[in-house]
């Protein structure tokens, strides 16, 4: 997941997607499906749904995000 290597398209890591939906999260709070649908429309990223789970599951695990009935806000 964090082993980057030098074939790695660096704009689909998930440090980089995590930063994009702290961007996001910083305007409004979304719900799940809105806010994939922000990054593929505002920062067009062609990422798939495993990607972008994997991201939000990692800025869960660092109390980044907080999930309710998915929902999605920044923890403050």
């Amino acid at each position: 997941m964090f082993i980057p290597t030098k074939h790695e398209n660096l704009h689909k890591s998930t440090i980089v997607l995590g930063a994009d939906i702290i961007k996001s999260l910083k305007k409004r709070d979304y719900n799940v499906e809105d806010l994939f649908q922000e990054l593929k429309k505002v920062f067009e990223k062609d990422i798939s749904l495993n990607q972008y789970y994997n991201t939000l599951t990692f800025l869960w695990l660092t109390d980044v995000i907080e999930l309710d009935h998915f929902h999605i806000k920044l923890r403050k």
